[in-house]
């Protein structure tokens, strides 16, 4: 007969540490600095930035700069819920059963490299949108692709953790 688990990720309480203070304080200065970036592009931008991309990268929607700001804050918004996610391990949603803590807690630190990383993505699509000359996808994908790295990595380091 199998014998159960007796690790239960129901009853595991994240509390704050040290890590994740560094964690958040690197989060909201990243922020800023990303914010800041996006706002004096939004200023200096023309009156008509490329909004919308077709298949190929040609801008195929025209609109106001400020428009860019909306997908922006979207992001920014699902930057800030991977970061208060790691405080609730149990909604954490892995590809395999989490079975110990360590795998709990290396499972929080890739939510909060996630939540930094995740930062980029309205960087990337501002600069695409509002600070190339000919716009490009390829930031939009580089930083995409980051974060599907390192999510891959983190998840095969997880998976093996005892």
């Amino acid at each position: 007969m199998e014998q159960k688990n007796s690790f239960d990720l129901k009853t595991v309480k994240v509390h704050r540490t040290t890590e994740a203070t560094v964690f958040e304080i690197t989060f909201a200065v990243v922020a800023i600095i990303v914010w800041g970036i996006i706002i004096w592009m939004v200023h200096r931008a023309p009156e008509v930035v490329p909004t919308h991309f077709d298949a190929s990268g040609k801008p195929n929607a025209y609109g106001s700069p400020a428009g860019v700001t909306i997908p922006c804050v979207l992001l920014t918004i699902g930057a800030v819920v991977c970061m208060v996610c790691a405080y609730f391990p149990r909604h954490i949603n892995m590809p395999f059963e989490i079975r110990n803590i360590r795998q709990v807690e290396l499972a929080i630190r890739l939510l909060r490299v996630t939540g930094i990383t995740f930062l980029l993505i309205p960087l990337a699509l501002a600069y695409t949108m509002l600070g190339m000359s000919s716009p490009s996808a390829i930031p939009i994908l580089a930083t995409v692709g980051l974060i599907l790295v390192e999510t891959v990595l983190f998840s095969i380091i997880i998976y093996k953790a005892k």
